[in-house]
């Protein structure tokens, strides 16, 4: 069960107080208390939270991305190839991109961790942007991880991969790794179709956090 369980999902809105958080990463705390407000009144990210006693447990920030040829290094032939093993047809409009949402913020706060919590909050994007109640074409969930183990392992346990990019993506401070939503999404269809009638059904996890 993850420490989220009966906490409401909150989208952060001007006016709000903004709880008491820390994750002992700076960048993820600043962006909390300096951005995530005005960057929402700018339409360029949408922030949720969830809260508990005045403190925030987690908070994650999405915003639109794609999937398109300069994540091959511009290599059109190499991104054909990724689009063919992905099972996404091809067109004769020659599409270069492909819609996708960014995961651009997850931070959990430092006495919440090692709880489910991070894996928790993946699957509720998975099953949101994977849902018929979606209102715009989503196929993949982007990330620019850091580039730590414990950071790749995690993404690595909850289905995400790395992007074919070029080899000095290694050493960079993050990595571009992706989640496909549709096999998700037929997985969850099938499982919504075989089980019971009046039973709820729990989104496969494919990690722990």
């Amino acid at each position: 069960m993850s420490a989220l369980e009966g906490l409401p999902m909150e989208r952060l809105k001007s006016g709000m107080e903004i709880p008491a958080f820390t994750c002992a990463d700076s960048d993820l705390d600043d962006f909390l208390r300096e951005d995530a407000v005005p960057s929402s009144e700018q339409m360029l990210t949408v922030t949720y939270l969830f809260q508990k006693g005045g403190t925030a447990i987690a908070f994650f920030s999405v915003l639109n991305d794609k999937v398109t040829t300069t994540d091959f290094k511009d290599n059109e032939k190499i991104m054909k190839a990724f689009l063919k093993k992905k099972g996404v047809p091809h067109t004769k409009r020659g599409f270069k991109s492909f819609p996708a949402v960014k995961l651009a913020r997850l931070g959990i706060h430092k006495d919440c961790q090692k709880q489910r919590i991070g894996t928790t909050i993946l699957d509720l994007i998975k099953g949101s942007f994977a849902s018929e109640t979606n209102k715009t074409g989503c196929r993949f969930i982007t990330v620019d991880a850091y580039n730590s183990p414990e950071v790749l392992r995690f993404y690595k346990r909850n289905g995400f991969d790395f992007l074919p990019v070029d080899a000095d993506d290694c050493g960079h401070k993050t990595r571009l790794m992706y989640f496909d939503l549709k096999p998700y999404r037929d997985t969850m269809a099938s499982v919504l179709k075989e089980a019971p009638q009046g039973k709820s059904v729990v989104s496969p996890k494919a990690g722990q956090t």
